[in-house]
């Protein structure tokens, strides 16, 4: 059965889609099933002599391949990575080659099922940018701001950028109510590199990181945004917060723990690995497979898009974030931060969030049971009931009632 799948999902559209060009064969195993398969310049199909091998129980694999596996079990990379299913071969082929074997399991899983009618709301967003002076350098800087209302400061994950926050401008009605400012970091998106740094040269620390959203947020005149950021971002927006509490009216801070130590990995800098194949790769598997397949597909072409070297060197400083650093700093009269966690993320678990919103003074939990590492690109209609529910309990732990607009 789980073998008769496999085959049948190599004739799917999206697997012939990524795999044109690929040139490499790989085996998948099971209790008293295999499967080879071979990648040329025109698709894929059964056969060939297999340069790696990845092997499980059965019950793995039905795990893997269910069309709503349970949180944890969605990700072919996180299994590699954690044993449960073995890699034999090569290593360095697997990591050129994992976007075949992940587009192949999500065909075989159901996950491709594509829905290809544009949102009902057009993308208003508009477009400016601001020279900008910081701790990280000067750059000019890409901003988006669509909607009008109380200002919400969004910034995107590590190595992605302002288009990561376009499905919530079209998907949800949150613009009607709050202005949504994004803002693209320098060398990320459509913001230029520092001034003066050489190629590969950009690093970021949480202190400069803080620096920049305080000069940012100078620089375009915002009184007390509340800022909302995720997995890197949210770390960031936590660290802003206890650093400046008289500068913003709060945070919402989703997929971030006390600290973490499992996103590094040599492959995501390898000059013997296509970068713009497997730093999505390695971000696919943390989303739920559920979400709409259109938006995983965004997520997986804004990391495919990314610059070279970007996410790990923003990987390097996600991984400086240590929460005693600021917590002396918290209290019970430092504005609401709202903490979120999608459940299907392997990285930053709820368990995780739910440690570090307990020892924030002022804070709240809410677990995203629907939701992965990337909750409000992945599926923004979803993420923005849940982003409604953490505004409203900002603003009713806001001493100073409710927020000014932008300007």
């Amino acid at each position: 059965m789980i073998r008769a799948r496999l085959l049948a999902a190599i004739q799917s559209p999206s697997v012939s889609a990524i795999s044109r060009g690929a040139e490499t064969a790989f085996e998948l195993r099971g209790d008293r099933w295999s499967i080879n398969i071979v990648a040329d310049k025109v698709g894929m199909s059964a056969g060939g002599s297999p340069r790696f091998q990845l092997q499980a129980d059965d019950t793995t694999w039905s795990a893997l391949l269910t069309q709503t596996p349970l949180a944890g079990w969605q990700s072919i990379v996180h299994l590699v990575r954690t044993g449960t299913v073995e890699l034999h071969g090569s290593e360095v082929e697997y990591a050129r080659h994992i976007h075949l074997v992940r587009a192949l399991l999500d065909a075989a899983r159901g996950a491709d099922d594509w829905h290809p009618d544009a949102p009902a709301r057009l993308l208003q967003a508009r477009g400016e940018y601001q020279r900008v002076s910081s701790a990280l350098g000067t750059a000019d800087v890409y901003v988006e701001r669509c909607g009008t209302g109380p200002a919400l400061l969004a910034l995107a994950t590590a190595g992605s950028d302002t288009s990561q926050w376009h499905g919530l401008m079209t998907q949800s009605d949150i613009t009607e109510r709050h202005e949504l400012v994004t803002v693209d970091l320098p060398w990320h998106g459509k913001s230029s590199p520092t001034f003066g740094t050489p190629l590969g040269g950009w690093r970021l620390k949480p202190a400069t990181y803080t620096d920049f959203i305080c000069r940012i947020a100078d620089e375009l005149d915002m009184r007390r945004p509340v800022l909302v950021g995720a997995s890197m971002a949210g770390a960031a927006v936590v660290h802003a917060l206890a650093r400046h509490p008289a500068r913003f009216g709060g945070a919402v801070a989703c997929q971030v723990g006390p600290r973490v130590r499992n996103r590094a990995a040599p492959q995501l800098r390898s000059a013997d690995i296509d970068q713009s194949l497997f730093v999505p790769e390695w971000t696919y598997g943390l989303m739920n497979p559920a979400s709409p397949a259109e938006y995983r597909k965004r997520v997986w072409w804004g990391y495919s898009s990314g610059g070279a070297g970007l996410y790990s060197a923003d990987i390097a400083s996600y991984e400086q974030w240590e929460f005693d650093e600021v917590r002396p700093l918290l209290s019970e009269s430092t504005p609401h931060i709202a903490v979120l966690s999608g459940a299907f993320d392997t990285t930053v678990p709820p368990s995780a969030s739910r440690e570090l919103a307990a020892v924030i003074p002022n804070s709240s939990f809410e677990e995203m049971p629907d939701l992965g590492h990337f909750p409000h690109a992945e599926n923004p209609a979803v993420f923005a009931t849940y982003l409604e529910k953490a505004l409203t309990r900002i603003t009713q732990h806001d001493p100073l009632g409710p927020h000014l607009t932008t300007r």
